[in-house]
């Protein structure tokens, strides 16, 4: 007599299992020899059995979640890193005798409270010397949003120690009239010697 070979998936393997572990707590629970392993210890392990089973079939999507928002949880801090620093009233954004706004000053922090993206339209102000220009600052700064924004809740200022990348309008300007000034004026290249004329019949 031939016997028929049987072929048992993974998912019919597994409540097989579950199947012989019930009957197994079933049978210790009658004999009572100890109360951790009754029916609820065993049918605790089955459904860790099963879930344990899946995780290890399905690995690693349940854990691609979590590295990327590892991953994307750098570039995020680097991106808050580069609106304070693009966000920060520096040295040259102050007159240096009154601790008033420029018109650099003023016209960046126009931009900051009024055409920046909502949840970036925080203002960070380089701490000076002593704490008297650090307050002069803040004020200037805190008049300047009031005039801009009359009505309406105000963007938070914040102070900072780290100065933004940059340097003063009147720099700016002298470079740039310099680079203009040193322009060569245009001009044609000379003639080559082969189109000077053409040859006479």
């Amino acid at each position: 007599m031939k016997l028929r070979q049987i072929q048992i998936t993974p998912s019919g393997m597994l409540v097989l299992i579950c199947w012989m572990a019930i009957g197994w707590g079933m049978a210790t629970e009658t004999k009572a020899q100890s109360p951790g392993l009754g029916w609820g210890h065993l049918q605790d392990s089955c459904e860790q059995f099963k879930r344990d089973f899946h995780r290890n079939r399905l690995w690693p999507a349940p854990f691609r979640a979590m590295d990327t928002a590892a991953v994307m949880s750098y570039f995020e801090v680097q991106r808050d890193n580069g609106w304070r620093l693009h966000n920060t009233l520096g040295t040259g954004m102050f007159d240096p005798s009154t601790n008033q706004l420029t018109d650099a000053g003023y016209m960046h922090l126009r931009w900051i409270v009024t055409q920046a993206p909502q949840e970036r339209r925080v203002v960070f102000i380089l701490r000076g010397r002593n704490e008297s220009i650090t307050a002069a600052r803040v004020e200037a700064a805190q008049l300047a949003i009031s005039e801009l924004i009359p009505v309406g809740p105000l963007p938070p200022i914040y102070l900072t120690d780290q100065e933004s990348p940059g340097s003063s309008g009147v720099y700016q300007t002298s470079v740039s009239r310099q680079i203009t000034q040193s322009i060569p004026a245009p001009r044609l290249p000379p003639p080559t010697s082969g189109s000077s004329g053409s040859s006479s019949p």
